[in-house]
């Protein structure tokens, strides 16, 4: 693993920083496969999704410092782009329910892992790209979507029928939701 790009500094770490440990997470997954190491090569494919989508929280002024927030952000963000990513979520889940959690348990072969990895990939492409749009708007419609959003933003004054032109976001205003690519970092 020689090739791999080296770790940003200890401390804030900032979009681009998260990024490039995304891309590293899914450069030793790889190695971790040729190596036959399942429960290494999961946990990796995980990570690169992980700080992928705290990225997304970051931009949104999201709460993303344990695993239910970046969970969170990763099943809203799912809702929320369906139309666009409609593999998303599966690949989320993928990633999370044979890698993640195959790390603690070691009950999936290699092949079911090079799946993982590979789905693992393809979120991480779509979870880039999504970094770069404006967030999508948003009507709250259930139960669920509310105490997540709730969660996400520390707003508990939320109430399904809600809507937010710009996904919730709290770093985002309404003259984001426009086509304005640049809105994101």
């Amino acid at each position: 693993m020689a090739d791999l790009p080296p770790l940003p500094e200890p401390g804030f770490q900032s979009a681009d920083d998260r990024r490039a440990i995304g891309r590293r997470f899914i450069m030793q997954a790889r190695h971790y496969l040729e190596q036959r190491d399942r429960l290494q090569a999961g946990e990796k494919a995980w990570g690169a999704i992980a700080h992928n989508l705290k990225v997304i929280g970051e931009q949104r002024g999201w709460l993303h410092g344990n695993h239910q927030q970046i969970e969170n952000i990763g099943r809203q963000i799912v809702v929320e782009v369906h139309a666009l990513y409609p593999d998303l979520g599966e690949a989320i889940s993928d990633v999370f329910h044979y890698g993640h959690r195959n790390f603690y348990e070691n009950m999936r072969s290699l092949d079911e892992m090079n799946e993982t990895v590979a789905w693992a990939e393809e979120a991480v492409e779509a979870l880039e790209e999504l970094q770069h749009i404006p967030p999508r708007p948003f009507t709250i419609t259930s139960n669920v979507q509310l105490r997540r959003l709730r969660a996400l933003t520390g707003n508990n004054e939320l109430q399904i029928g809600d809507t937010s032109p710009v996904g919730f976001s709290l770093k985002h205003s309404n003259l984001d939701a426009g086509n304005n690519p640049g809105a994101m970092e």
